[in-house]
Formats: C-alpha cells, structure tokens, sequence
C-alpha cells in the first residue's frame, strides 16, 4: 500500500465493533489495488474494538465518547489525503478488486460526483432476521435506477472536493446521514450512480427485536423527516410504489381481521400484499428456500406496518419542529471533535 500518495482514502467509523472489525480490515488490506490509505474513526468504544485495531496498519482516530457515525465519518474525511472518500461500515467485507473497480468506476464517469454499491444476497448470519434484513438490502439496490437521489455511507465513494463543498455529514442525524448527505448532492445538482454489479458481503446479525428497532427508529421515522425536509418523494428504492400500497394494506390486514366474524377481507388483503411482493418474495424462495419465504411474508407485513408508524411518528417530530416546539443542535461538521485522539 502506497501511503505517500493515495488516490483513495477508506474511512471507517466503528463503535463496539470487535465481531467484525477485523474481517473487515483484513478484507480491505487484502486489496489488490495499493495506491489508497485507511482511516478508522473509534466512537468511543468500550469492547475489544481498540485492541484489534492495533494489528492493522491503519490511521486510527479516538473519540472519548460515542459521537454517531455522521460525526466520525466527517473526523476520517478531515484527516484523508486522497481526492477520493470511500465510507465504508465496520460489518462489510469487501472482495480484493473492490477498490480498484470502484475507483475505475467513477474515474471513468467524470459526470458523477458519488456513487454507491450493493450488499450480495448471502450474508453470514443464518438466522431468519438477518437473512431477510440482508436480502431486502440486495434486493432494494438491484432493483433501483442507474442513478440515485441519496447516498449509502456503508459502502459508497464520494469525491473529496465535492463532500468539502456540500459540508460533509450533518453531524445531529443520528440516523441516516448518508440519505440526508444524498438529498443535499442531488439539489445542489450533482449525480449519484448505482453499480448494482460491484457487491459486499454484509455481517450484520440481527434479532427480531434489532430489526423492530432499525427499521422503525434508524430508518422510518428519520426517512419521513427527511422527505419531508427536503420534498424528495421518488419511486425508487424503499419507497417504490409497490412499497407504498404494501404499507397501505399491512394496515389495513388486522383492521379487517378484527371488524368482522368472517375472513375473506382479511384473505383478500393478504393475497394482495403476496402480490405486491410477489417478486421479492420469489427470488427469497430461490435463494434461501420456500419455508424461508413464507417467514420473509410475514416480516414484509410486519416491517411494513413499521414503516407506517414510523411515517406517523415521523410526521410529528418533523410539525412540532416546524413549530418550534423542538429543536436540533447542530455540531462542527467537518472539524475533529476535541477530545479525539489520532494515531499517526
């Protein structure tokens, strides 16, 4: 790895990540492009996450407290040298020729200034949460449009000058800084690509209990706020038309079931929820079986009815903002926080 003059930084934020730190590290140094340098942002962990990353030959900056992702992507990019950022989570595993690709990839289309990729359609943990919560992930992206309107901190590339220009992540998004980050290009008239065909392997192990968490919390009910903020409403990604009516009639399913002794409404719903997510749900059978399917219906309703709690509870925090009733403090985007160390 040539650290003289890389044209390629990787910054890494990390909060109690000792499961998957160090897969994620050996992958990238296993790279076969050299011309890039690694900078990993420790968030204020207090696991084994320190002690792992000392037997990497990377960058390390310190947080004394836990900060948020927004917060330690934006350290890593004040300290990178390169003309290009590539954001990249703790729990992705990327093959030897990611780098080189992706940053051919956006050398060769000088109109983008980001771009992003896709998880595989396996991932490491077996269990049912995961293995859907990963599927819908690859399946989302590879049937996304060539261009984007956000972005994916978990695996995307951005030119330096581009991030310094837009002020890198808003620190006081918690959740979703990327999509927010992707909002503020596409406005300001930059383009974003989807390289469906670059893919990562992620670890992510989730209970039915995270993925309630995530999906509501880190993903609905931020997601809201910021269509809402920005009045970005696209058919695309998670919020495809086919996504909106299946959140319509996961409503509606334990509504019908309740109001009357006989179940041929609820039937009826239940067939048109299968239908809308017909082709997810066949390609779940494909990869991981039929009984898996089946389990993956029944989640689809119930992140579904999620997303519309989330649509509410998002829709409220973002009047009583509006109103003044609540505000949000915004800290120093683009500055290392004090009380954060560097290792050279």
């Amino acid at each position: 790895m040539d650290l003289r003059a890389p044209s390629l930084s990787v910054i890494i934020p990390v909060c109690n990540g000792e499961q998957s730190i160090g897969d994620c590290l050996a992958s990238v140094f296993a790279s076969i492009y050299r011309s890039y340098e690694v900078i990993v942002v420790d968030d204020g962990s207090s696991d084994r996450t320190s002690e792992i990353l000392q037997r990497f030959p990377a960058r390390i900056i310190r947080f004394d407290r836990n900060l948020g992702p927004a917060a330690a992507r934006n350290a890593g990019a004040a300290a990178a040298n390169a003309p290009l950022l590539l954001f990249l989570d703790a729990d992705i595993i990327v093959p030897p020729s990611f780098l080189g690709t992706l940053v051919e990839r956006i050398g060769a289309r000088s109109e983008l200034a980001a771009l992003f990729c896709c998880y595989t359609k396996e991932t490491r943990p077996e269990n049912t949460c995961s293995r859907f919560k990963n599927l819908v992930h690859h399946w989302t992206h590879k049937q996304a449009l060539e261009e984007a309107v956000t972005f994916c901190g978990g695996f995307g590339i951005v030119r330096r000058e581009v991030f310094v220009e837009l002020g890198g992540f808003d620190a006081s998004c918690r959740y979703l800084e990327d999509i927010d980050f992707g909002y503020r290009m596409h406005l300001a008239g930059y383009r974003i690509g989807v390289a469906k065909d670059l893919q990562v392997t992620h670890t992510k192990h989730y209970s039915l209990a995270g993925l309630i968490r995530s999906d509501l919390f880190a993903r609905a009910v931020p997601w809201t706020r910021l269509m809402l903020k920005y009045r970005i409403f696209r058919n695309d990604l998670n919020t495809r038309i086919p996504n909106i009516l299946s959140v319509a009639v996961a409503c509606l399913l334990p509504v019908s079931f309740a109001a009357g002794p006989t179940p041929l409404m609820g039937a009826a719903l239940c067939a048109i929820l299968i239908a809308l997510n017909w082709r997810f749900l066949r390609f779940a059978a494909a990869v991981h079986g039929l009984a898996f399917a089946v389990r993956s219906a029944v989640l689809c309703w119930l992140i579904y009815l999620l997303s519309a709690v989330g649509v509410i509870l998002g829709l409220c925090e973002w009047a009583m903002e509006r109103s003044g009733l609540t505000r949000r403090v915004k800290d120093a985007n683009i500055l290392i926080p004090a009380g954060a160390a560097r290792k050279p």
